[in-house]
């Protein structure tokens, strides 16, 4: 490999890094201190996404489908309530709502919270075969064939009076790539009618499990939890 090349892969690298390292940015200490009452928002939406990314782009399949019935982001918004509750120091309520970062905020003032957290859909730049929110992901490459239930996402912790960020974390930790729920049953279809009830059941549990783990994981990220 020439110089060029090798400024060219550390070049590449740098920015790849660079890249997760800037949607991490835990709430200051001092900030910490000053939180006590939290309002949390989930805005995943009701699309569950299958993807597959073949050999070839011939070979590539996704599809998009309603699962409103599921209640992600409920299901969500109610772990991550429950964790911050279960911690002792913070009291925290959710809130279902669709509104834009303005009128959250003043729902949140008129709880006389001081902070909020907002779960919001985010797509990973360093791997983009994963579609934001959540779903159904398979990759094959020659005789590799991998599939999994994941969940891709960030939480955005505001400050209720001023409107100000106060930090914003992954759905997943730092440096690590995004993790799946590796699923061996039921396999990757392409079209969720082609699943029976049995199998969409599970896939809805996959989900869930994947959605509440990770709002933990991005808790943790901003410093509100241990």
């Amino acid at each position: 490999m020439n110089l060029v090349s090798r400024l060219f892969v550390v070049a590449t690298l740098s920015f790849a890094l660079a890249g997760c390292t800037g949607m991490i940015r835990q709430v200051d200490q001092a900030d910490i201190q000053s939180v006590r009452k939290v309002v949390v928002v989930s805005q995943l939406g009701d699309t569950f996404n299958g993807s597959l990314t073949a050999t070839t782009v011939f070979g590539n399949s996704s599809y998009k489908v309603n699962v409103s019935d599921w209640q992600v982001d409920e299901k969500l918004a109610e772990s991550a309530v429950e964790a911050i509750n279960q911690g002792g120091k913070l009291n925290a309520s959710m809130l279902t709502s669709s509104a834009k970062l303005p009128e959250l905020l003043k729902a949140a003032a008129a709880r006389n919270a001081d902070t909020l957290l907002l779960v919001t859909l985010a797509g990973n730049s360093n791997q983009p075969d994963f579609r934001p929110g959540y779903g159904f992901y398979r990759r094959t490459l020659f005789a590799m064939d991998r599939s999994c239930i994941y969940s891709l996402f960030v939480t955005t912790a505001y400050n209720v009076k001023s409107g100000k960020e106060m930090g914003i974390a992954w759905s997943f930790p730092k440096w690590e790539s995004i993790p799946c729920n590796q699923a061996t049953d039921p396999v990757w279809k392409d079209s969720f009618e082609k699943y029976t009830a049995d199998e969409k059941e599970s896939i809805r549990k996959a989900v869930i499990s994947s959605v509440t783990t990770n709002a933990r994981t991005s808790l943790q990220g901003l410093g509100l939890l241990p």
